[in-house]
């Protein structure tokens, strides 16, 4: 069943840790919070094999092209593949998670490769103790896309044309207490989050293409990491 969520952050608090400690490479890519992982108003329906990708901009002006995928189910769980492109580079890595991603608790482990490391992977408790100890020395919270907290306003749906296929959506108005407002458009038929446009001033989520289809790109045998 599709879960309406308010405007919340999609967890983004574990990657800054992983990716700074064990892939220098994709550090240097230079893909910031609100670019590679950024909140907005979402749903979240996870199908294996349902994909979507988004351009995505954020109230900096910048910008990222983002693919969600969820590529496999393991007890339970959905691990979910985050690809980011951004100018010539690309990044991939992947969650697994057990609920909505919003909420820190449902990501229980992560796996991530660079060009020249061994594939990795960390654990649930690698990833609490990560956290413990090395709560100041990473990055922040990503930016929001859109007002994160206020009313929900029903607005007629519309079709929305993506690709060949024309999606009946959803619309809604968001109203933060700010005054900043966002509309949204939502359609079940994207997995996982449901969302074809959510448009905040300049801040943009875009629905470019989106399938059943996915296959895992990231490769094993996985290596965990050890946290002495």
């Amino acid at each position: 069943m599709s879960t309406l969520r308010n405007p919340r952050l999609l967890s983004r608090s574990y990657l800054p840790y992983f990716i700074a400690l064990l892939l220098p490479a994709l550090v240097s890519l230079g893909l910031s919070a609100s670019s590679y992982f950024p909140e907005f108003f979402h749903t979240f329906t996870p199908k294996v094999g349902g994909w979507s990708e988004y351009h995505i901009q954020d109230a900096r002006g910048e910008a990222a092209d983002l693919t969600f995928a969820i590529v496999s189910e393991e007890d339970g769980a959905y691990w979910m593949e985050l690809r980011t492109v951004q100018g010539s580079e690309k990044a991939v890595v992947a969650f697994l998670i057990k609920g909505d991603p919003t909420d820190d608790a449902n990501v229980l482990k992560i796996r991530a490769k660079d060009s020249s490391g061994p594939a990795l992977e960390i654990d649930r408790s690698t990833l609490e103790k990560l956290r413990r100890e090395g709560h100041q020395v990473f990055g922040g919270q990503a930016l929001p896309i859109g007002p994160t907290v206020g009313k929900l306003q029903p607005l007629p749906d519309e079709v929305i044309k993506v690709g060949r296929d024309s999606l009946k959506c959803r619309h809604i108005k968001v109203v933060g207490p700010n005054g900043q407002e966002a509309e949204v458009w939502l359609n079940d038929a994207v997995i996982p989050f449901g969302v074809v446009k959510l448009v905040s001033g300049a801040e943009q989520v875009v629905l470019k293409d989106f399938g059943k289809r996915a296959k895992a790109e990231l490769k094993g045998p996985f290596t965990p990491l050890v946290v002495q």
